[in-house]
């Protein structure tokens, strides 16, 4: 494999604090790929990678005493810069931490870039807490600043498993997959710039 990524993708949870967490929730994944490709090492941000290249000829006729070699030197550096992605998840509403059978919890996952560099197709992913189903269409939302600044809509899947299966999209064809079924929900975040963020929110009802 060619050695020729230098942007690398730092994955982190926050330290920021949270309003109330349940037990049964799993916590969300997230997975950063860069456009660019894979990196072969992820080095810190602020190294300084430097690449030397010479050239080096012979002037005069071969063998006589006028000929001289001359060389030239060429150095090109590059400085590493990183993304950083954070990722948190919160209860919206009133702080609590109990829940009644038949009673409604609306979560909501955030997450921004604090690095040097722009990260891209960030993968999101979250399951569903045991014995809860969504509600309905209206109750998801999801937001990201894209790399203009601009507020963008991102599209919410699930699906039967975290890795493989078919994606049905949440909006063209809930009924295809139950929420029991179908408990793994996803997100993909085609840029995120640095100092930028998004949201995505969804509520469920606890059986």
């Amino acid at each position: 494999m060619r050695c020729n990524k230098l942007t690398a993708v730092t994955v982190a949870m926050a330290a920021r604090p949270v309003r109330a967490r349940l037990a049964t929730s799993l916590a969300a994944i997230v997975a950063a790929v860069l456009a660019a490709g894979e990196a072969c090492a992820f080095l810190d941000t602020g190294t300084l990678l430097t690449n030397s290249a010479s050239a080096t000829y012979a002037a005069g006729a071969p063998g006589s005493y006028q000929q001289s070699s001359i060389s030239y030197s060429a150095t090109a550096k590059i400085l590493v810069a990183n993304p950083a992605v954070f990722l948190w998840k919160d209860i919206d509403g009133p702080t609590c931490v109990t829940a009644s059978a038949g009673g409604t919890i609306a979560f909501s996952i955030c997450f921004s870039n604090g690095g040097a560099n722009s990260a891209f197709n960030i993968t999101v992913k979250d399951k569903l807490p045991n014995a809860t189903w969504w509600i309905s269409l209206a109750n998801y939302s999801s937001w990201w600043i894209d790399l203009a600044g601009v507020g963008q809509t991102l599209t919410t899947y699930y699906s039967q498993s975290a890795t493989t299966g078919v994606l049905y999209p949440v909006g063209a064809g809930q009924n295809m997959c139950p929420s029991a079924t179908c408990p793994f929900l996803q997100w993909v975040v085609p840029a995120l710039g640095v100092g930028r963020s998004g949201c995505v929110s969804f509520t469920v009802s606890v059986w």
